[in-house]
This record gives C-alpha cells, sequence and structure tokens, in this order.
C-alpha cells in the first residue's frame, strides 16, 4: 500500500462522514411541513391550497382556530363545497381566482369539487 493510495481512503472516508454530518445538521434543525404554515404576526396563519389539474393540493391541512385558507384555483374551473356544519361559506364554481376563507370552529371539515368526481380534500381545526 502506498501513502497516495492511503490518502484516496481517508478521502472517501471523510466524505461520507462529512455529508453524515451535514445530514444531522439538517435534520437537527427540522423540515418544512405543507399541512403547517407559518404564523403571521397576529398568531393565525394563511394556508394554501392549490389546484393543479384536477387535485387539491395538499390535500389535507391541519390549522389553528381563526386561520384561513387561501384556495388558488388556476386552470381548470373548481369549486369548494364543505359537507360539514360549522364550515365557512363554499366557494362557487370559479376560475384563474384566490378565494380564501377563515376557519373561526374547531373540528374536520372535509370538501369537495362538485365538478370533479373524486377531487376532494380536508382541514383540521385545532
Amino acid at each position: 500500500m502506498t501513502i497516495g493510495s492511503g490518502r484516496r481512503e481517508t478521502r472517501r472516508l471523510r466524505a461520507p462522514r462529512a455529508t453524515l454530518v451535514a445530514l444531522a445538521a439538517v435534520a437537527a434543525c427540522g423540515g418544512s411541513d405543507a399541512t403547517a404554515p407559518a404564523p403571521n404576526p397576529g398568531g393565525t396563519t394563511t394556508a394554501v391550497v392549490s389546484t393543479p389539474g384536477n387535485t387539491f393540493s395538499p390535500p389535507f391541512l391541519n390549522i389553528a382556530v381563526g386561520s384561513s385558507v387561501r384556495f388558488e384555483i388556476r386552470g381548470n374551473p373548481h369549486n369548494v363545497i364543505f359537507s360539514t356544519a360549522g364550515a365557512p361559506a363554499n366557494i362557487n364554481v370559479v376560475s384563474n381566482a384566490d378565494v380564501t376563507r377563515t376557519f373561526g370552529t374547531r373540528g374536520t371539515f372535509p370538501y369537495d369539487c362538485t365538478v370533479h368526481p373524486g377531487m376532494s380534500g380536508e382541514i383540521v381545526v385545532q
């Protein structure tokens, strides 16, 4: 074994160790969670649900009481029909529009786009 090959082995061993250290540091900081929007200064949040194609994205959200959800409806026309008492007002069929609803009551609020069967989501307010 030559000194040169020993250095290469050392470098190969250091690269994985450095990668593991970097991954551990990122993990310690936490990752982003699409279902947990960042709070605004008032303590409530505004989450975003978009409509890529005929789906709601993300399909499930967890928010705090008093928080809002902005439905960014693009392309195809969609509606948002809530099926639980205590939910905010439904959203009529729109296209290329942003519509915001505020959730003032705890609960689980499933919703559907009745224009596109199977297009559904759920918002849990805690």
